[in-house]
């Protein structure tokens, strides 16, 4: 698992245990590796949100929704949430 930094005071923290878990959902247990002024321990929950490119061997019981945002020119970039939006011309003055 990746860290993370900590919500409590920015430093790193580190997976330390699974807790819940499915196929479209998992907890992980994290702790700050700032032990001595920090020690905060949070959990983290991991959910697979919508599909990108659907699978050659979906799972029957469990589906996502198919995006429609079409994929980026380099299949790399992180712009699969949506078109950007226009911006407002009412609001711009002169």
């Amino acid at each position: 698992m990746a860290t993370v930094d900590c919500p409590a005071c920015g430093a790193r923290a580190f997976a330390r245990n699974i807790g819940k878990k499915s196929l479209l959902y998992r907890e992980v247990y994290y702790h700050c590796l700032d032990l001595r002024d920090c020690g905060h321990e949070f959990v983290v929950g991991i959910s697979a949100l919508r599909t990108v490119r659907a699978s050659r061997w979906p799972q029957p019981l469990e589906k996502l929704p198919m995006t429609t945002w079409r994929a980026a020119d380099n299949d790399r970039a992180a712009n699969d949430d949506g078109p950007p939006s226009e911006p407002n011309t009412d609001s711009m003055t002169g």
